[in-house]
C-alpha cells in the first residue's frame, strides 16, 4: 500500500462517518490533491530524482482513481447485488510508464466488454467518474473502448500503438486486462515490427527537424528536441517491439548497451526530468521549451551557486546539453542498431563485406576487428577520411568502439606526420568538410584533433543573434560553406563562384573551426585576440608555411571586421575603403574574409538577418576593395571624378523641368561627400524635390513646415527608400526616426544632408520588423501624418505615440546584453564615429539623437540597425564647432547625456 493510498483510507473513514454531501467530496479531494502534490514537489525542492518524483506524482492520481472508481461502484450498485461491470480503467502513455510531470498529460483509456443490460450501467460509472475528476479541476485526456475495437484502432494509427506499450491497469476488470494483455502483441506487435519502427524513427527525425536537427539549439525543446525525452523512449519502444525488452537491464544482459553507457543514459533522462519538473512550474502549463527567458530562473531553482546570473545559466546548459548529447548519442545509435537487428553489436568480429579494417553496411562504415583501432590509432583518422570520401555514415559499432578509444588520440600522436597530412587531406574537400566534422564532433573526437576547439562544447552563447551553442554554430558555418558548391539559391549562389576558384580551402575550413574558439576563455568581451593565438598554436602543430600562417591567424583575428565595416560605416567614404584595403593587404585575403563573414553570419541560425540589404553592403565593399587592392590610385581618381561633369549631366537631365540656378544651388550647398554618395539619377530626384518643397513655400494653401516625402519601394532589396525634404531646426533627425519608430518600421541607414541654406535632405533605408521592404501604399500617408504633426506642434511626444501603437512588434532578447558606447576618434579623418549597442527599446533613437542636439552635436551621417531587440547604431558627429570631438571632458558629457536621456 502506498503512502498516498493509506493517508487517503484514513481520511476517507472520517467523511463516510459524518455523511459528507457530494459537493463536499469534491473539496475533499481538492485539498487532498493540493496538498500531496505539495509534498511532491518538495520532495523535488529536498533533491530527490526526477524519476521518483514523475513516478510519486503518476501514483497519487492512481490512487485518487482507483478511490474515485470504489466510491462510484459503491453509489451506482447496492452492496447486496453488487457485481463488477466489465470494464477496466487504464492508464496511456506516460502515466501508464508512471512518469508525470507537473503540466503532463493524464491520459486514460476506459475498456469495456458490452454485457446484455449492462452497457448503460457501464457508461454511467464512466461519466460519473470524468464528471467527479472535472469538478476537482483535472483536465484528463480519455478515451472508451472496446476490446476489439481498441486493438483495430491502434493498428490504424500508431500513435495509439504507441500510447498502449505503456498502459497500465489503474482497477476495474482484471479478467478484461488480462485478455487485453494477452490479445495486444500478437494482434499489434507480431508481424508490424518494421512498419512501427521505420514510423518511429521517421517521426523522431521530423520532431528533430521541427526543433533545430541539433542538440545545441540555443532554446532547446526538452520532450521533442535532439536528445529530448522522446529519444530515450523512442529507444526502449523499440527494443520492446523488436527484441520483447520490457526492463531497462535487459538491453545490458541482451548485449545492445555497455552498463556504463545505460548508466550514463539513466542519469540524463532524470536530469531532463528534473528540468521539466521546474520548467512546468514555472510556466504553470505544460511547455516544453527551454526558453532563454526561463534557463536562469530554473538554474536558481535547481540550486547552481553561482553568483552570477550569466555564469549560472551556462553552467546549467553546460550539463544540460551534456545530458542531452548522451541521450542522442546513445539512444540513437542503440535504436538504430536494434532496427538494422545488429544483435550483439558491441561484441567483436564482424564481417560484412570488408575492406581492409572496415566493412560497409546499410551505407555505414564498420570496423572488421576493433582491436586493429588500439594497434593503430590512425585508422580512427583513416575511416572518417573514408566517410568523408563515399558520403557514408559511421556506424553504431564504429562509433562506440572509437569513442572508447579517444584516449588514444594525444599529443605525440597530433605530432605524427601521416596525422597531420590526413587532417589537411579532411580539411581540403570541398563541399565534404562539414559532414564529417559533425560526425567527429558527435562522438568527441573533433575536440581532441584540434584542443583549442574542444573547450566550445555545449557553451552557451548569450548574444543576439547566436541561436546554437558556441560549437554548433561552429559546426553549422562549416556547413554553409560546404552548402556553397553548386549553389542555386540566393544568397549562397552569390558566393558559390569565389568559392569555386579558392586555390587552398584548408586554410577557410580552418579558420572557421577556430574562429571563435577565444570565446571559451574570454566570453564577455572580444574573443578575436584569443582565437587568434589559438590559430597560431594549431598552425605550429599542423606545421603550416609561413603565408598559411599569416594568412590563417588573420582571418581568425579579424573575423568579425568585414561584417561591421560594411554595415556600421560608410561605404561612401574612400578612408573608409582604402583603410579596409590596408588591412586585408591581398585579393586572396579578401575573398576568404568574404566567405568567412558569409558563414559566420549564417551559421548563427538567424537566416533572416542576412537581409538583401546586407548582402548589398557586403559586395559593395567587396568590389571597392578589390578595385582599391589592384590600383590605389586609379580607384582614387574614379571616387574623385569631377564633380562639374556631373552637374552638367544633372542640368541636362531636369533641363525641361528645373532652372540652372537651382541645379547650381544644390551643387554649391553640399559638400563632395554628398556627390560621391549618390548617382546622377539619386541627385536629379533630390533636386526635383527640393524644387517641390520651395513650390510649396509660396503656395499659400500649403503649410511651410511640411517636408515633402519621397516613398520607393525596393523588394528586390527588402526595404523601402525614403527622401525627405524640409527646413533644417532642432530635433528633426530624431522627430524622423520617431515617426518611423510609430509604425512600427526599423531603420537600415540614414544619410543626413543639410545644405548651407538650411535645406535638410535625409535619405533614410527603412524595412518592417520582418525584414521586408516597407510597402508605400501601405506605409507613405500615416507616415506623412504623423511626420507633419511631429515638425509642426513642438509638443507631439513621440513617446507617447509608441505608446498608444499597438501594432508595433517588439523583438525582446530575454538574455543578458550589456550596453556599449565607444568613440572612434581614428576611422575617419573628418568625423569622430560613435558607436551604441544596447537594448532596444521605444523611441531610443529619438532620445540618443536628442540628448547629442542638446549638446549642439551635429549627426552628418548614420547607420542605425535595430535587429532581434538589439539596438546597433552608428552616427558620423561633429561637435558644436564642426570639428571631431577629442576631448576627455566633451566625451564624458555626451556619455552622460547619452545615458540619461535614453535610460541606458
Amino acid at each position: 500500500m502506498s503512502s498516498f493510498d493509506k493517508s487517503l483510507k484514513e481520511i476517507e473513514k472520517e467523511l463516510i462517518q459524518s455523511k459528507k454531501k457530494p459537493k463536499d467530496l469534491v473539496l475533499f479531494y481538492k485539498n487532498f490533491l493540493k496538498k500531496e502534490l505539495h509534498h511532491v514537489r518538495m520532495e523535488g525542492a529536498l533533491g530527490a530524482s526526477g524519476k521518483s518524483i514523475a513516478r510519486r506524482r503518476a501514483e497519487l492520481f492512481m490512487v485518487i482513481l482507483t478511490h474515485m472508481w470504489e466510491m462510484a461502484l459503491e453509489q451506482l450498485f447496492s452492496p447486496m447485488a453488487f457485481e463488477e461491470p466489465s470494464v477496466a480503467l487504464v492508464a496511456v502513455g506516460g502515466f501508464g510508464r508512471k512518469e508525470l510531470s507537473p503540466a503532463s498529460d493524464i491520459d486514460l483509456l476506459f475498456l469495456y466488454d458490452p454485457q446484455k443490460g449492462a452497457e448503460d450501467v457501464i457508461y454511467e460509472l464512466i461519466h460519473k467518474i470524468l464528471y467527479f475528476l472535472w469538478d476537482i479541476g483535472l483536465d484528463v485526456g480519455h478515451s472508451t473502448h472496446q476490446l476489439e475495437e481498441i486493438i483495430a484502432w491502434a493498428n490504424r494509427d500508431l500513435q495509439t500503438k504507441t500510447a498502449l506499450l505503456d498502459a497500465d491497469l489503474i482497477c476495474g476488470s482484471k479478467q478484461l486486462w488480462e485478455r487485453f494483455q494477452r490479445i495486444f502483441e500478437p494482434s499489434c506487435i507480431h508481424g508490424k515490427e518494421k512498419e512501427f519502427i521505420e514510423w518511429r524513427l521517421e517521426d523522431l527525425k521530423e520532431q528533430h527537424r521541427k526543433y533545430g536537427a541539433t542538440v545545441l539549439v540555443q532554446e532547446p525543446n526538452i520532450k521533442w528536441g535532439c536528445g529530448g525525452l522522446r529519444d530515450y523512449q523512442s529507444l526502449f519502444w523499440i527494443a520492446r517491439v523488436k527484441e520483447k525488452i520490457t526492463q531497462r537491464e535487459q538491453i545490458v544482459s541482451e548485449k545492445w548497451m555497455e552498463v556504463k553507457d545505460l548508466e550514463k543514459l539513466e542519469n540524463a533522462y532524470d536530469f531532463l526530468l528534473r528540468v521539466r519538473e521546474k520548467l512546468h512550474f514555472l510556466e504553470k502549463r505544460k511547455f516544453d521549451l527551454l526558453t532563454l527567458g526561463s534557463q536562469g530562473k530554473i538554474a536558481t531553482a535547481l540550486g547552481y551557486p553561482q553568483k552570477d546570473i550569466l555564469a549560472r545559466v551556462e553552467e546549467f546548459m553546460r550539463h544540460f546539453y551534456d545530458h542531452a548529447l548522451q541521450i542522442y548519442l546513445i539512444a540513437n545509435t542503440t535504436a538504430q542498431a536494434i532496427a538494422a537487428q545488429k544483435k550483439g553489436f558491441l561484441s567483436k568480429g564482424r564481417t560484412s563485406k570488408p575492406f581492409g579494417s572496415f566493412s560497409i553496411e546499410n551505407h555505414s562504415l564498420e570496423v572488421v576487428n576493433p582491436e586493429k583501432l588500439t594497434e593503430n590509432p590512425l585508422l580512427i583518422l583513416k575511416a572518417f577520411s573514408f566517410i568523408q570520401r563515399w558520403g557514408l555514415k559511421i556506424g553504431p559499432t564504429l562509433k562506440i568502439q572509437i569513442k572508447n578509444r579517444l584516449h588514444l588520440i594525444n599529443a605525440n600522436f597530433l605530432r605524427r606526420r601521416d596525422v597531420r597530412d590526413l587532417i589537411r587531406l579532411i580539411f581540403s574537400r570541398k563541399g565534404q568538410v562539414g559532414e564529417v566534422c559533425r560526425q567527429m564532433h558527435e562522438i568527441g573526437l573533433l575536440g581532441k584533433l584540434f584542443p583549442e576547439f574542444a573547450p566550445l562544447r555545449c557553451l552557451v552563447q548569450h548574444e543576439f543573434f547566436h541561436r546554437y551553442t558556441a560549437d554548433e554554430h561552429t559546426l553549422k558555418a562549416i556547413e554553409v560553406i560546404d552548402a556553397l558548391l553548386g549553389a542555386k539559391e540566393a544568397p549562397y549562389k552569390n558566393f558559390a563562384s569565389l568559392f569555386h576558384q579558392l586555390q587552398n580551402p584548408f586554410i577557410l575550413y580552418l579558420a572557421i573551426l577556430l574562429h571563435d574558439t577565444g570565446r571559451a576563455a574570454n566570453r564577455r568581451k572580444h574573443h578575436e585576440e584569443l582565437s587568434a593565438v589559438n590559430a597560431m598554436n594549431a598552425a605550429k602543430r599542423l606545421r603550416l608555411s609561413a603565408e598559411e600562417l599569416s594568412d590563417l591567424v588573420f582571418l581568425v583575428d579579424q573575423h568579425l571586421l568585414m561584417g561591421q565595416i560594411a554595415v556600421r560605416r560608410n561605404l561612401e567614404d574612400e578612408e573608409t575603403i582604402l583603410d579596409f584595403a590596408r588591412r586585408v593587404g591581398s585579393q586572396q585575403r579578401l575573398d576568404m574574409l568574404l566567405l568567412l563573414t558569409f558563414a559566420d553570419q549564417e551559421g548563427t541560425g538567424e537566416s533572416k538577418n542576412w537581409t538583401s540589404w546586407k548582402n548589398l553592403l557586403l559586395w559593395e565593399l567587396y568590389h571597392q576593395t578589390s578595385r582599391a587592392l589592384a590600383n590605389r590610385e586609379e580607384f582614387i581618381f574614379e571616387r574623385r571624378k569631377s564633380i562639374e561633369q556631373i552637374k552638367e549631366k544633372t542640368k541636362a537631365r531636369l533641363s525641361s523641368r528645373i532652372d540652372e540656378e537651382e541645379v547650381e544651388a544644390h551643387f554649391n550647398n553640399l559638400p563632395l561627400r554628398y556627390f560621391q554618395t549618390f548617382s546622377e539619377e539619386a541627385i536629379s530626384i533630390h533636386i526635383e524635390l527640393i524644387h517641390r518643397f520651395f513650390m510649396n513655400q509660396i503656395d499659400s494653401s500649403s503649410n511651410v513646415l511640411a517636408p515633402v516625402v519621397k516613398w520607393i519601394d525596393k523588394p528586390e532589396l527588402d526595404h523601402s527608400e525614403v527622401i525627405i525634404v524640409t527646413w533644417d531646426r532642432l530635433g528633426v533627425f530624431s522627430r524622423i526616426c520617431g515617426s518611423f519608430s510609430v509604425l512600427g518600421l526599423s531603420i537600415l541607414t540614414a544619410d543626413i544632408h543639410t545644405r548651407n541654406d538650411g535645406i535638410v535632405l535625409d535619405v533614410f533605408k527603412v524595412c518592417t520588423s520582418n525584414k521586408e521592404f516597407a510597402s508605400k501604399e501601405q506605409y507613405k500617408n500615416a507616415f506623412c501624418k504623423i511626420l507633419e504633426k511631429a515638425f509642426i506642434s513642438e509638443s507631439f511626444d513621440i513617446t507617447e505615440q509608441l505608446a498608444k501603437n499597438k501594432t508595433i512588434i517588439k523583438e525582446d532578447y530575454e538574455g543578458e546584453f550589456p550596453t556599449s558606447i565607444t568613440f572612434d576618434q581614428d576611422s575617419s579623418k573628418k568625423y569622430t564615429i560613435l558607436d551604441i549597442q544596447t537594448p532596444d527599446k521605444p523611441a531610443l533613437l529619438y532620445r540618443i539623437s536628442n540628448a547629442l542636439l542638446e549638446l549642439g552635436i551635429e549627426i552628418v551621417s548614420a547607420r542605425i540597425a535595430t535587429e532581434k531587440g538589439a539596438a546597433l547604431d552608428t552616427f558620423y558627429v561633429l561637435n558644436k564647432n564642426g570639428e571631431k570631438i577629442i576631448k576627455d571632458e566633451e566625451i564624458k558629457e555626451i556619455l552622460r547625456n547619452i545615458r540619461k536621456a535614453a535610460g541606458i
